[in-house]
């Protein structure tokens, strides 16, 4: 299930943007699209951020879409072109070749919204999305109406944490290919699911005689079972073999990845605060160096012994840095 990968949900949605203009009190009108990206761009970043008040949410993010991009026209083929004064072609071909003729394109019904988040989740179950957004709507309802009520359908259907959560599911798009960067060197092999290439070629021989027998001594009458009714039934055993294999690898690489180390936001966020601290431990230590090196060695140990107990590395609440803060 890529929307759910070490320990991380993945939530993609695409929301259609109501194309009704926004009639303004000084008489003048507006898109929803361009009233949308203007309060996208209000919206306050960092600390401030209405997605930094989660303890759970990695990334956020929106992006206003109006239209699917025009990649260029289609090719013909080339052999095809060479070819075409010598065969009798169909016209709809012909007009292919002809660049004076546009060609269809795909084309949006309305804008979309684009809304993306990356969170902390034990599974990929629907309940941990609707919690996830049930929370986000208690803790910045204010702002998210700002946002959404430019979608279609949003104040009509959504009055609570429960409507909006449900507004957004229905939005919701598969995650094919999601982005998680806390495994630093690779997951470990022995937490990787283990696909027995054994294993599998035994279930897979089980399978072909266990079709083929079914398939010559029942399905089959008794004048095809000679050779031709074993060539079939053995054609029959191969292909049901080969379709559950097929089936079985890609439901097992559907299988997610175990969740990282210490990779939940309030670890990220301390690991961020004490790369920082320590960081400015190192620089003012490497300036006191007054005194015998025994002096020294004590004095940098009561040093470190102070950070230590002023940061509490293993206490992940606090000391820490704020979410949504930027700091180095």
């Amino acid at each position: 299930m890529p929307t759910f990968d070490s320990g991380a949900y993945f939530l993609t949605t695409l929301i259609p943007i109501s194309t009704a203009p926004i009639f303004e009190e000084s008489g003048g009108s507006a898109s929803p699209a361009h009233a949308l990206r203007k309060r996208l761009s209000l919206l306050p970043r960092g600390e401030r951020s209405p997605f930094a008040r989660s303890s759970r949410n990695h990334f956020a993010r929106f992006v206003v879409i109006d239209d699917v991009a025009y990649n260029g026209r289609e090719q013909p083929n080339t052999l095809l072109v060479a070819a075409a004064p010598a065969l009798s072609i169909d016209q709809k071909y012909k007009d292919m070749l002809n660049p004076v003729i546009a060609q269809p394109q795909d084309r949006l019904s309305c804008p979309f919204l684009f809304f993306s988040a990356d969170f902390d989740a034990a599974s990929g179950a629907d309940s941990e999305r609707d919690a996830y957004l049930r929370d986000l709507w208690i803790r910045s309802e204010a702002e998210l109406k700002e946002i959404f009520k430019y979608c279609l359908g949003f104040e009509a259907r959504v009055t609570d944490a429960a409507s909006f959560a449900k507004y957004i599911a229905d939005c919701q798009i598969e995650t094919t290919m999601p982005f998680h960067d806390y495994w630093l060197d690779g997951v470990p092999a022995d937490q990787l699911p283990n696909l027995s290439l054994q294993k599998l070629g035994l279930v897979g021989l089980g399978i072909l005689a266990a079709v083929a027998a079914l398939v010559y001594f029942w399905l089959l009458p008794a004048f095809l079972q000679g050779f031709f009714g074993a060539l079939i039934a053995l054609v029959a055993g191969v292909a049901a073999a080969g379709a559950s294999i097929y089936f079985y690898v890609l439901d097992f690489g559907k299988k997610p990845f175990p969740a990282a180390p210490n990779s939940t936001l309030p670890e990220v966020l301390k690991a961020l605060y004490l790369r920082r601290e320590f960081t400015r431990f190192a620089i003012d230590r490497q300036f006191d160096a007054a005194g015998s090196d025994e002096a020294s060695a004590q004095s940098l140990y009561d040093s470190f012994k102070s950070f230590i107990d002023a940061n509490k590395p293993d206490d992940v609440a606090e000391p820490t840095q704020k979410a949504g803060a930027i700091g180095i």
